[in-house]
């Protein structure tokens, strides 16, 4: 592995995640201010961005069985 090539970090916007997800952004903001989904907010009042890593921990919660 090249050393100097950095890990890139993937963030998602409400809008991606709901597209990913098939509902509303609406249903997205929920799941993050019920604590169901991490996110970071940014600063003045910014809106909120969803870390691949994230995401991927959501949607391993949802798998049933």
């Amino acid at each position: 592995m090249d050393k100097n090539k950095k890990e890139q970090h993937i963030f998602y916007k409400v809008n991606e995640v709901s597209q990913i997800l098939k509902t509303t952004s609406k249903t997205v903001r929920t799941y993050i201010h019920t604590n169901q989904l991490n996110a970071h907010q940014l600063p003045n009042n910014g809106g909120y961005r969803i870390h691949k890593d994230d995401l991927q921990t959501f949607l391993d919660g949802l798998k049933i069985g």
